[in-house]
């Protein structure tokens, strides 16, 4: 995903989100043996900024759909689930899309178009 820069609302700068695997999807705690490779990361835009300026802010849970395991563990994901939902007619649950949905959005408009007016089949 790399670093991104964002001027917040408030007009604080903020880098993130970066990406760590962990074994608890409770742990919402930030690991800040890492924060040498952010403030590399962070350097690559602002080379000068003095590292005391730089704090931990947060940690969130962003989820991946999988089947069979997570990308940290080696064994592959699923990047979208499309499901038309039971007993809810016209509804399609598009889930997990991220940005390469967007790159995607035409073929995943004709594969949902197919779901309604085809003959293709979600499981």
């Amino acid at each position: 995903l790399g670093t991104h820069l964002t001027l917040d609302l408030a007009g604080r700068l903020r880098f993130g989100p970066d990406v760590e695997w962990v074994d608890d999807r409770e742990d919402l705690a930030v690991n800040t043996a890492r924060f040498p490779d952010v403030l590399a990361a962070v350097r690559r835009y602002l080379p000068n900024i003095d590292e005391t300026a730089l704090s931990p802010d947060y940690a969130g849970i962003r989820p991946k759909l999988s089947r069979g395991g997570a990308v940290g563990a080696g064994k592959g994901f699923f990047d979208f689930h499309i499901q038309m939902e039971d007993g809810f007619a016209g509804w399609v649950n598009m889930l997990g899309m991220e940005s390469p949905g967007l790159t995607s959005s035409i073929a995943i408009g004709d594969y949902v178009g197919d779901l309604f007016y085809g003959t293709r089949t979600v499981g």
